[in-house]
């Protein structure tokens, strides 16, 4: 019988940590474990593997003052319906951030560096010994040429609506369907995550990297690229995200 490997994801900026900790991984067996070492490299992975548990340093940059991307990361991470209930295990030299971390992140447990990497070791193996529920996404299906296609909403980045057909931007490629407007889109969604930025697209607000709201524009994760914020649409957009 194969034994289906457990996906472990470790972010982490220092690379004494980042080694004492992936070492101490090694030991565990039926693991697959990945390294980032900043929230870019860190979304690519939550969204490209099945991530069974994180563990996430709060600080990811120290020549940023006051940096806390880590806990950036782990807020929109929790945004995305299949890591709602995943187990996240905070690392940091902050002082007191547990709070923050049980009560609105839903951590399972805050290890304050420097930490007993044995202690840390026994929590993962605790947390890898039981499966967390996830939510399914929503499968939308659309019409081309007769034939008939489907497209999982979590995989779908944006939606472009073009004068006589629309395009879904997905993970693995651009897929045109049948016209739509962005309301009806938005409808056959049906997917809080979306939401419409412009004129022309509705955007999944998992795959947001950053947001530069003076010049009005998105940038995406892992490179997918960049959207222009409408000006009549940017009040409500904002509001949208502060809300989420």
């Amino acid at each position: 019988m194969t034994v289906q490997k457990k996906n472990i994801l470790v972010i982490e900026d220092s690379e004494q940590y980042m080694d004492m900790i992936c070492s101490k991984l090694s030991n565990i067996t039926d693991i697959n474990v990945y390294k980032a070492k900043d929230s870019a490299q860190a979304y690519k992975y939550a969204l490209e593997e099945n991530i069974s548990v994180f563990i996430v340093d709060i600080i990811l940059d120290t020549n940023a003052l006051g940096d806390v991307s880590g806990i950036k990361f782990v807020e929109r991470i929790r945004t995305i319906p299949e890591y709602k209930f995943t187990p996240i295990i905070i690392t940091s030299s902050l002082e007191d951030p547990k709070l923050h971390s049980y009560s609105y992140l839903h951590c399972y447990r805050y290890f304050e560096k420097s930490y007993d990497i044995n202690e840390l070791m026994d929590t993962v193996k605790e947390v890898l010994e039981f499966e967390t529920p996830k939510e399914e996404s929503k499968i939308i299906y659309y019409k081309r040429d007769g034939i008939l296609f489907s497209l999982q909403t979590k995989d779908i980045v944006y939606v472009e609506n073009r004068n006589r057909y629309i395009e879904y931007h997905c993970t693995d490629g651009v897929h045109k369907a049948p016209y739509a407007s962005c309301k009806s889109i938005i409808q056959e969604l049906g997917d809080n995550n979306f939401a419409q930025c412009n004129k022309h697209v509705v955007v999944n607000m998992n795959y947001i990297l950053s947001i530069d709201s003076v010049n009005r524009y998105i940038k995406l994760i892992n490179n997918y690229g960049e959207l222009e914020i409408g000006p009549r649409l940017k009040k409500e957009f904002m509001s949208r995200l502060k809300n989420e």
